[in-house]
C-alpha cells in the first residue's frame, strides 16, 4: 500500500476511501478532536441564553480562530464576531462575519489598512479606543480614504489592563471623538474579566452600570454619532451577570446588547467548568435550560511508556495542550478500539514536558503500550493554538471532518 503524504500532525496516511476512527489508531496521535454532538449542543445552549436574555452574541473568535466553528456559531444566530487583532477580524469576515468587535486597541498603519480594506468590502467593524493620541491617530488615516471607523470607548479598571480608567477620561474622549473626521462614537465597551477584590460579583455589577450610565450621558449629550449603537461587555464567565445588569439599565431600544463569551463553544473540565458551576449558581434563567454546558474538546494519545509501577508516560506535551491553568486530565481509557474505562479519578497527569506527560495512575487501572488515553483540557484557548488541524468525532469517535486554525 502507498501512503499518503500527510499534512498536519494528526493527519492520516491511510486511503480516505473508508470511515475512519480514532479509537481504531487511524490517524497519528496525539490529536484534538472536537465532538459534533458536543459542539451542537453548547451552540443552542448558549444561543437560547442569549435570546431569553434579550441581548445579542458576539463570540470571541480568539478561542478557537477556527472558521469552521465561526461558522457554526454565525448559523446558530449570533450577530456577529469578536476578535482581538486586525488578522483575526480578516479571519472573522472570510468566515462570514458581517459584523465584527475588535475588542482591543487598533494601533499602526498596516493593522488600520486591513481594517479599512473590511470597509471597503461591506463589513461592520467596531474598535476600541481609550487615549486620544489613538483617536486622532485613526482619524488621520481614515479621513484621506473617505471612511467612517465606528469606535467603541473602552471603559477600564484600575489594576486592569486597557481601558479609560475615570469617567472623566470617558467623556472628555467621547468629546474629542465628536469634534474629529472619520471617527464616529458608536457605544461603550468593557471587560470585567479583569476586576479583582474580595466580592468580585459586586464589583462586576458596578463596572457594568457604570458603563450603562455613560451609555445614557453620551445618549443625552447626542455624542453618539455612528448609526448603530452598542454597549457591550462579559467574557466567559461573567456572562449572566452582565446580560442581567445590562437588561436592567433600561437603556434606549436601538442600543444593541451584545455579550461576548467565548470559550463556551468547546467548554473545558477546569477553569470553565467551575465558572460555569457559578453561573448556575446565580442564575435562574441559566438552570432553567436543561443540560448545562459540555466539554467538547478532548486531547487523544498513546500510552508510550510504562518505565516504573503507578506511572506510564503518555504521547503529548507542552506543544500539544494548555498547561497554564491545570493539566489536562484523562477521562478514558480505550484497547484496541474498546472502553476498559471511564472511572480514572484517582489518576492524575502530574508533569508535562515538550513531548512528554507523566501520568500517575491507579493500581486498579493496568494500561499498556499502545493504549489510547482521552484526556480533557483546561482553559481550550492555549489547546486550540497548538495544533493546525483538529478532527470532528461523532460519538463513536468516527472521524467526519478536517477544521483547520488560523492562528
Amino acid at each position: 500500500m502507498k501512503y499518503q503524504s500527510i499534512k498536519h500532525k494528526s493527519a492520516s496516511p491511510l486511503p480516505q476511501s473508508r470511515v475512519l476512527n480514532l479509537l481504531q489508531q487511524d490517524i497519528c496521535l496525539p490529536a484534538a478532536a472536537l465532538k459534533q454532538q458536543a459542539i451542537v449542543h453548547n451552540l443552542n445552549w448558549m444561543q437560547s441564553f442569549a435570546n431569553r436574555s434579550k441581548v445579542l452574541l458576539a463570540p470571541h473568535g480568539k478561542t478557537s480562530m477556527t472558521p469552521w466553528l465561526f461558522q457554526q456559531q454565525l448559523a446558530a444566530g449570533a450577530w456577529g464576531l469578536t476578535v482581538a487583532t486586525a488578522y483575526q477580524a480578516q479571519t472573522a469576515a472570510d468566515a462570514g462575519a458581517r459584523h465584527i468587535i475588535l475588542a482591543n486597541q487598533l494601533v499602526g498603519k498596516a493593522n488600520m489598512a486591513l481594517i479599512a480594506k473590511l470597509l471597503q468590502d461591506g463589513t461592520e467593524v467596531y474598535v476600541c479606543v481609550d487615549h486620544q493620541d489613538q483617536v486622532q491617530a485613526l482619524s488621520d488615516f481614515f479621513q484621506p480614504l473617505q471612511l467612517n471607523i465606528a469606535v467603541l470607548i473602552e471603559l477600564g479598571v484600575n489594576g486592569g489592563r486597557c481601558g479609560c480608567r475615570t469617567e472623566t477620561d470617558v467623556m472628555a474622549l467621547a468629546h474629542q471623538i465628536n469634534s474629529l473626521p472619520a471617527v464616529q462614537l458608536a457605544g461603550i465597551e468593557f471587560y470585567e474579566g479583569v476586576v479583582k477584590g474580595p466580592e468580585p460579583e459586586q464589583s462586576v455589577r458596578y463596572l457594568v452600570r457604570q458603563a450603562a450610565s455613560l451609555m445614557q450621558h453620551f445618549t443625552d449629550l447626542q455624542l453618539l454619532q455612528y448609526p448603530t449603537q452598542l454597549i457591550s461587555g462579559a467574557g466567559s464567565v461573567w456572562y449572566d451577570v452582565v446580560a442581567e445588569e445590562l437588561s436592567a439599565a433600561a437603556l434606549p431600544e436601538r442600543v444593541k446588547l451584545v455579550l461576548r463569551p467565548g470559550c463556551y463553544i468547546s467548554h473545558d473540565e477546569g477553569i470553565y467548568q467551575q465558572a460555569q458551576k457559578q453561573v448556575l449558581a446565580r442564575s435562574a434563567l441559566a438552570c432553567s435550560l436543561g443540560d448545562d454546558l459540555e466539554n467538547a474538546l478532548e486531547l487523544a494519545v498513546y500510552v508510550q511508556s510504562l518505565p516504573e509501577p503507578g506511572l506510564a508516560v503518555l504521547g503529548f506535551g507542552k506543544r500539544d495542550a494548555a498547561f497554564d491553568a491545570g493539566l489536562p486530565q484523562a477521562t478514558a481509557l480505550y484497547r484496541h478500539g474498546v472502553l476498559l474505562t471511564d472511572q480514572l479519578q484517582n489518576c492524575e497527569t502530574i508533569k508535562v514536558m515538550d513531548q512528554h506527560a507523566f501520568w500517575s495512575y491507579d493500581e486498579r487501572v493496568q494500561p499498556q503500550i499502545g493504549d489510547i488515553v482521552l484526556l480533557s483540557t483546561s482553559h481550550p484557548c492555549l489547546t486550540f493554538d497548538k495544533w493546525r488541524t483538529l478532527w470532528v468525532v461523532d460519538e463513536n469517535y468516527n472521524l467526519l471532518e478536517e477544521v483547520d486554525t488560523f492562528f
